[in-house]
């Protein structure tokens, strides 16, 4: 496992939907998806542009999506990127299935989402409206 100190400043930090990509000053990438941070990468060049780059096309891409926008900030409001995989999973899975999401992801033993049935059932619908404008990009 790595750690963020070990490899000087942080330029950057994308977040994305189920995870996070930290570009660090000696090149360094690191990818967060909830388990802690691990090496994904390592820049060539100088990781100031890269980052710049990736920040560029991250905001392109999230510019032509304004319901997965949407979604992803619900999403880490209720689940922060550490457990938002787990809401995500359920979600992909289970679809419209509101209570068997929120049982799955929210009434276990351990590492619990804090939410009501509600507040999945507008995450579940913000991400419908996102499947669909994804749809809507493709044809």
């Amino acid at each position: 496992m790595a750690k963020l100190s070990a490899h000087g400043k942080e330029i950057g930090r994308i977040n994305y939907t189920t995870y996070s990509k930290a570009y660090m000053q000696d090149g360094t990438i690191l990818k967060n998806s909830g388990f802690g941070w691990k090496v994904f990468g390592k820049c060539k060049i100088n990781p100031q542009e890269v980052y710049e780059k990736a920040l560029t096309q991250h905001k392109d891409f999230i510019g032509k999506r304004p319901c997965l926008a949407a979604y992803r900030t619900h999403l880490h409001a209720l689940a922060g990127m550490g457990k938002a995989w787990k809401l995500q999973a359920a979600i992909e899975l289970l679809g419209d299935d509101v209570d068997g999401i929120w049982s799955e992801v929210c009434d276990g033993y351990g590492d619990n989402v804090h939410a009501s049935v509600e507040e999945i059932e507008h995450l579940v619908k913000l991400y419908n409206d996102s499947v669909h404008e994804a749809d809507a990009l493709v044809e």
